[in-house]
């Protein structure tokens, strides 16, 4: 029986969103699914080839880092006004730490010792790449606590001109109620991945 629930409740929802999407015309919403994809109208605010990520603000200021694929990354620029849809970032691990993140100077004199100096769209959080990662897909984020919405499940973090980034804490994190304001902590987040990316 579990069987035959699940395709169709998928259905139901993937139903639903298509209705919901429709009914309010070309204006994009975000969108709730049991895979977490996220829509928004963004800014490209960086772009690291490289690793071919984007960074990107949407509403409320609110800063993602994405995944993209390699013609992705050759035709988006600076700047751009896009649609995207992704998987949403999800802390898979938190830990609260006693002091306060490294800053940018400290961050760059380690960028050798397996850490990832921020970029200038990253200036706000420390990014690193956990030890033994070969690739961007899960990153670590090291930060203090603006908000925390226990009943969502996320923790935000503010950055200079009124930017956030909030992050998606697994269901299978423990320790979330042990998280306050103001606490210094350090996740272990799987990055976003783009699904679908349009120009506006």
């Amino acid at each position: 029986m579990q069987g035959v629930a699940t395709p169709v409740r998928v259905f139901f929802v993937l139903t639903s969103l298509f209705l919901f999407t429709t009914a309010k015309g070309q204006q994009p919403v975000q969108i709730e699914s049991d895979a977490g994809v996220i829509s928004m109208v963004a800014t490209v605010e960086a772009i690291d080839v490289t690793n071919q990520v984007l960074t990107v603000s949407g509403p409320q200021n609110n800063w993602v880092t994405v995944k993209v694929t390699p013609e992705d990354i050759k035709r988006i620029k600076v700047r751009d006004r896009i649609t995207i849809s992704y998987s949403d970032e999800v802390a898979v691990a938190l830990q609260k730490l006693n002091e306060a993140p490294q800053n940018q100077m400290v961050s760059e004199e380690e960028s050798g010792m397996n850490m990832n100096a921020p970029t200038k769209a990253e200036q706000d959080w420390v990014e690193a790449t956990p030890q033994g990662a070969t690739d961007l897909t899960t990153i670590e984020i090291t930060d203090t606590v603006a908000a925390v919405d226990r009943f969502k499940r996320t923790i935000t973090f503010a950055g200079t001109g009124g930017k956030t980034r909030t992050i998606k804490i697994s269901p299978s994190v423990q320790g979330l109620d042990q998280i306050n304001v103001g606490d210094v902590v350090a996740l272990e987040v799987t990055r976003a991945v783009a699904v679908n990316i349009k120009p506006v």
